[in-house]
């Protein structure tokens, strides 16, 4: 983990809050419209430069239904259809991060897609 720059997302085990809170504040700072996208983009930011630890705080997310349901809480809309939407979003992810070259971007209005319920 390069610490001082804080680019990689896991620490000892755990989620980086560094990165977490990034995100929360990018997001907070963007028009109601656009905080999805801008959370994403700046988790994707983050991804990219380790994709490994990106996987990793990915399967741990997965693990942790407390978080899930901040981020569900978070992102609003209909319970059921939330839940669906953020575990697709995580599972296309997860699937690109394991290509040779990720490219999260070129996912972004997929991703998108299934983070707003737009589906």
């Amino acid at each position: 983990m390069r610490e001082g720059t804080k680019t990689a997302l896991l620490e000892k085990g755990a989620f980086d809050e560094g990165i977490v809170k990034r995100a929360v504040v990018v997001s907070e700072e963007a028009p109601p419209e656009d905080r999805v996208r801008a959370g994403l983009e700046a988790l994707i930011e983050m991804a990219e430069i380790d994709p490994a630890a990106a996987r990793a705080a990915l399967r741990e997310l997965r693990a942790d239904h407390v978080r899930l349901a901040k981020i569900e809480a978070w992102i609003g809309g209909d319970p059921d259809r939330t839940t669906f939407g953020l575990g697709a979003a995580i599972q296309l992810a997860d699937t690109e991060l394991t290509s040779a070259t990720p490219d999260l971007e070129a996912l972004v209005p997929e991703l998108l897609r299934w983070l707003e319920g737009d589906w």
